[in-house]
């Protein structure tokens, strides 16, 4: 491919995505979208839709031949690095331990279920979907862990141990219930009946459009008026750093293809809006963990373009 070539095919499949992000903030501007009608949205494609997608995915996936295993085995190691490095790069920006942590958290926490499944569905469809799946289970379990961890100087209020509410949270998460269920279908051997799975689908082919649409309403581009040195470091160690050292691994340990591409798309997906979600919750600056997460879904366009054309034009895709 020449370079336009290469550039094109690299906006066929992270355009789409940022698009109707981007389309999302605009009919937000225009009073399409509601300030009212982003909460309850938002709760449909987390608690209903997404699930839904996993496990649609896991039911149809071909686990006998799950090649993931070894991206998981340089995420997980890599994602704890990354963590241990931010807390002293934190420090260095940032005085006060509670904003230290939102710093932390948005430099690690990723938009696996949203932003990084879209992309893998729309790189590689089905199959990208089901190979993702297991992955951001895990990633999710290890990315709700390390939060209580960094975010524990905010007191939350609400008389629970951090290691509690980790767990708590994480048991209740819709999306890992939704990816529990399905292995326990696709184990089960029992045929998914055909009506439930044409019901799933219109779930699923609802979901990702939505979900999207949301994070652009959801946006506050004037809060970044107020946003400094540290929001932009955050984003670019998101951005930049995380997914340039787990590709340039994987690539060293022989990882290439689709198991490379969905690697690249999960740990190069901007700051999860569950990061922002998390913080407010429990009482913290909300309006700097908004800021990264808007800072890094802005400057993913360009980065994880940008990746996608490096990894294509080396041949490691």
């Amino acid at each position: 491919m020449n370079e336009s070539s290469l550039l094109a095919f690299s906006i066929s499949i992270t355009g789409p995505i940022f698009m109707v992000v981007l389309v999302g903030l605009l009919l937000k501007r225009l009073g399409v979208i509601q300030p009212q009608f982003i909460q309850p949205a938002s709760d449909l494609v987390f608690k209903v839709g997404l699930p839904v997608i996993l496990f649609l995915s896991i039911y149809r996936a071909d686990l006998e031949n799950f090649s993931m295993a070894l991206p998981l085995l340089i995420a997980i190691p890599m994602t704890l690095l990354l963590f241990v490095l931010s807390i002293p790069l934190g420090r260095l920006f940032i005085a006060d331990k509670a904003d230290c942590g939102v710093f932390i958290q948005g430099a690690f926490r990723g938009n696996l279920a949203v932003i990084g499944l879209a992309f893998c569905s729309n790189a590689y469809g089905e199959a990208g979907l089901a190979m993702a799946a297991v992955p951001i289970a895990l990633l999710t379990v290890l990315y709700n862990l390390l939060a209580v961890v960094a975010l524990n100087p905010i007191e939350s209020g609400d008389g629970q141990s951090p290691l509690r509410r980790m767990a708590i949270n994480t048991l209740k998460n819709p999306l890992l219930i939704g990816i529990v269920l399905g292995f326990m279908m696709k184990f089960s051997g029992l045929p998914l009946p055909t009506l439930l799975e044409d019901t799933g689908n219109y779930f699923a082919r609802m979901t990702l459009p939505l979900a999207l649409l949301c994070i652009g309403a959801s946006m506050n581009l004037k809060a970044l008026e107020h946003s400094g040195t540290s929001t932009l470091v955050a984003s670019i160690i998101k951005l930049v750093i995380a997914p340039l050292l787990m590709t340039a691994i994987a690539i060293w340990l022989g990882v290439r293809g689709m198991e490379l591409g969905i690697l690249f798309f999960l740990v190069a997906s901007p700051t999860a809006v569950a990061s922002f979600i998390q913080v407010k919750a429990m009482g913290g600056n909300g309006e700097f963990a908004a800021n990264i997460v808007v800072m890094s879904t802005l400057l993913g366009i360009v980065t994880v373009t940008g990746g996608l054309v490096a990894l294509k034009a080396l041949a490691f895709l």
